[in-house]
């Protein structure tokens, strides 16, 4: 058994050997690359997937020079998709408020909802009581005709403040 062994390595030794020399390329081979294609660089291919509703964009790109290419892609999460979504299941549930606060938190729908005279929700208050709870608190700036300064302007802070690690979800 020993003897069976040891000849097997060597006979894989020598195997090994004989092929390295019956293929290895001398020193004096060129190789040209007169007439062959240039490398490219390609893009992945990324996908979210045919047909799903998803608030994803897929960016993806490539650079390619004669000595360097490189490719990436990535998925970027659209806000504003994730918003209007999050908005119409409040308003299916029937938490038309809820639904409306979701939006305001984009700064061009609270300033649209102000300029209609139909501020954004704040402590579940709207219309006027809403309207003054944004001016007691300093949320809003004034001029003395009663309409809202555009510079400083609007003062507010819709988002709460968020701790590292809650993956997105609110603390507060």
């Amino acid at each position: 058994m020993r003897y069976t062994t040891a000849a097997l390595i060597l006979f894989t030794a020598w195997l090994l050997l004989y092929v390295t020399d019956s293929f290895s390329a001398d020193s004096t081979s060129n190789i040209y690359y007169k007439d062959q294609p240039p490398a490219s660089a390609i893009s992945p291919s990324l996908s979210i997937g045919s047909g799903s509703d998803v608030c994803v964009v897929v960016r993806s790109g490539a650079l390619g020079t004669s000595l360097f290419n490189a490719s990436a892609g990535i998925h970027v999460i659209d806000k504003t998709c994730e918003r209007i979504k999050l908005s119409r299941a409040m308003a299916q549930l029937g938490l038309r408020v809820s639904a409306t606060a979701i939006l305001c938190q984009d700064p061009r729908v609270w300033q649209a909802m102000w300029d209609s005279n139909s501020p954004c929700p704040i402590d579940g208050k709207i219309g006027e009581e809403a309207k003054k709870l944004y001016i007691e608190r300093g949320m809003v700036k004034l001029d003395e005709q009663g309409n809202l300064l555009a510079a400083p302007g609007i003062h507010i802070n819709i988002s709460k403040p968020r701790r590292v690690n809650d993956y997105g979800q609110p603390t507060q």
